[in-house]
């Protein structure tokens, strides 16, 4: 097969295409689409009715679906040396930098990459007791974080249960702000949007306000 294209024509299609091809895995990148927002609530108190309602089980996931999932295990028990609240003092938008910073902070005690049902916090519970059994007294603060997305939404209700059980002090949320349920519409211990949302595109700001 003849090819019209010149040695350096070829070299540029090469550095363009090979890390397209090396990236093609990611199909959105939320960061840059400004579509991940963050909340942090107290299990205890003020937690949005959304979080705490039942849902039935969620769908069996497919190789084609596309939950929302920015690279961060979707469940995660983390001692902090610090609050939570002081990293995301706002709750939209949440960029590639913060995040690297709460990985920086954070020590994981329990992680589940994809939660697959209830049974995964089976798991998370022994280890929350194990915890407790081997340090009477917290060394740092304990954060739950769970990427919320419809393969995850049906837990909600039993995590923050497990949360006030074993006097977690932090329950954060990352989401898709874009996707219900809207949480940005509930009372939040943070100051609100870092900047004014988006107004028009193929973005819902009615959504996000």
């Amino acid at each position: 097969m003849d090819c019209k294209m010149s040695r350096r024509e070829m070299l540029r299609f090469l550095m363009i295409a090979m890390p397209a091809t090396l990236c093609g895995y990611q199909k959105t990148d939320y960061f840059d689409d400004e579509l991940v927002c963050v909340h942090v609530y107290h299990p205890s108190r003020d937690l949005p009715a959304p979080l705490l309602e039942t849902q039935k089980a969620a769908a069996t996931r497919s190789k084609d679906s596309e939950d929302f999932q920015m690279g961060l295990p979707e469940l995660i028990w983390c001692e902090t040396p610090v609050p939570l609240l002081d990293l995301f003092q706002y709750f939209w938008p949440v960029t590639h930098q913060e995040v690297t910073r709460l990985q920086d902070q954070m020590e994981i005690r329990y992680k589940v990459d994809k939660l697959l049902g209830i049974d995964d916090l089976q798991g998370l519970e022994q280890t929350l007791n194990a915890r407790e059994r081997h340090h009477r007294r917290k060394p740092a603060a304990w954060a739950m974080i769970l990427t919320l997305n419809d393969h995850t939404r049906h837990i909600c209700p039993h995590l923050v249960e497990l949360c006030k059980q074993h006097s977690v002090e932090e329950l954060v949320i990352f989401k898709d702000p874009s996707q219900p349920p809207y949480l940005c519409s509930y009372p939040s211990q943070q100051k609100g949007f870092k900047k004014p949302p988006p107004i028009g595109g193929t973005r819902r700001p009615e959504a996000i306000i």
